[in-house]
């Protein structure tokens, strides 16, 4: 796997994979703006351009800020699932919202007895489909999300932590 820490690298891969020319293509700019996008601001201040990923990545930045981590969330799910991937939380940054042992382990079982019921479900015909796959996919997400939430609990606060 390949781990990027700029936008720009992303873009600079892209253009040499499938071209400066493809790239633009896709976008509806020119393949001088897909150049741009690519470039190294600490290099070539003058010729860089925002590109579209850093203005997806602002305005969800935007919509964390007013609290609503669940919309950032379900847009990172919604496209990593496009490309057949999970997104999963950076394991600090998920919280208990319960505040409580018992009541993070009951939302653990009922997730757990979802994911069992879709899955019995699914294999009746002994083979899933995709719509049944996406169903799985999605409440299996749902149980680690909320087993994290429980950990959590048990975790302790660093320190000058809130």
């Amino acid at each position: 796997m390949r781990v990027f820490s700029y936008t720009h690298q992303i873009f600079s891969t892209c253009n040499k994979i499938l071209s400066a020319t493809s790239v633009g293509k896709l976008f509806g700019v020119s393949e001088r703006n897909a150049y741009r996008w690519s470039a190294n601001p600490d290099y070539c201040e003058s010729c860089c351009a925002r590109n579209p990923i850093d203005k997806i990545i602002a305005l969800l930045k935007a919509v964390s800020e007013m609290g609503r981590d669940e919309v950032v969330e379900g847009v990172l799910g919604f496209i990593c699932n496009e490309l057949g991937y999970v997104v999963y939380p950076k394991q600090n940054a998920v919280k208990s919202d319960k505040g409580s042992a018992l009541m993070e382990f009951m939302d653990v079982t009922t997730a757990v007895g979802d994911v069992s019921s879709k899955l019995q479900e699914a294999l009746k015909d002994l083979k899933i489909d995709d719509e049944e796959r996406k169903d799985l996919i999605e409440s299996t997400g749902v149980l680690i999300r909320q087993a994290m939430e429980l950990k959590s609990v048990f975790e302790k606060p660093k320190r000058g932590a809130l």
